[in-house]
């Protein structure tokens, strides 16, 4: 099974810089009562969050590693290329990049990746998979997605 993030990019980012006001540990319901928001719907940011590395979960507390101070203290496009490295330390994604890399000019259409997902996960997940894979892609400068024709690349990965 390919385990990926499945929440938006800046979500995620919003979670660890509300962390950050908290001095780096909070009570995740006192988070989500901050935001106004249902402890299911900000369950994916932390799930992705920890993922990464940048936060852990311990007692019912979110507390900011080491890794979510520095990806915070950097700038936006430093941000993308600290969250490429990052992201591609994930198993699911290395294993999509790895399966472009396999194609000519690491390119592969919708349709062939989905087809790759598919023998990963189920049917449902798979399509539903698939916007997340470019979003998390386009932002850490790792694939590129052109919705003309349906194509998506392998724009370059950490040493």
């Amino acid at each position: 099974m390919l385990t990926l993030p499945r929440v938006h990019v800046g979500q995620m980012i919003g979670l660890l810089e509300v962390l950050e006001d908290f001095k780096g540990r909070v009570d995740v319901a006192k988070v989500a009562d901050d935001l106004i928001l249902e402890l299911d719907d900000l369950l994916p940011a932390v799930e992705a969050a920890e993922l990464l590395g940048f936060l852990k979960v311990e007692s019912g507390d979110l507390i900011l590693t080491e890794e979510g101070r520095q990806f915070l203290a950097k700038g936006a496009s430093s941000r993308k290329k600290f969250l490429n490295e990052h992201v591609m330390k994930l198993s699911g994604f290395k294993a999509i990049v790895d399966f472009l890399k396999s194609h000519k000019n690491h390119e592969v259409t919708r349709e062939e990746l989905l087809e790759f997902l598919r023998k990963e996960m189920s049917d449902e997940d798979a399509e539903s998979a698939i916007p997340w894979i470019v979003e998390w892609g386009r932002y850490s400068l790792i694939l590129h997605y052109d919705s003309n024709n349906g194509r998506l690349k392998v724009l370059r990965t950490p040493k």
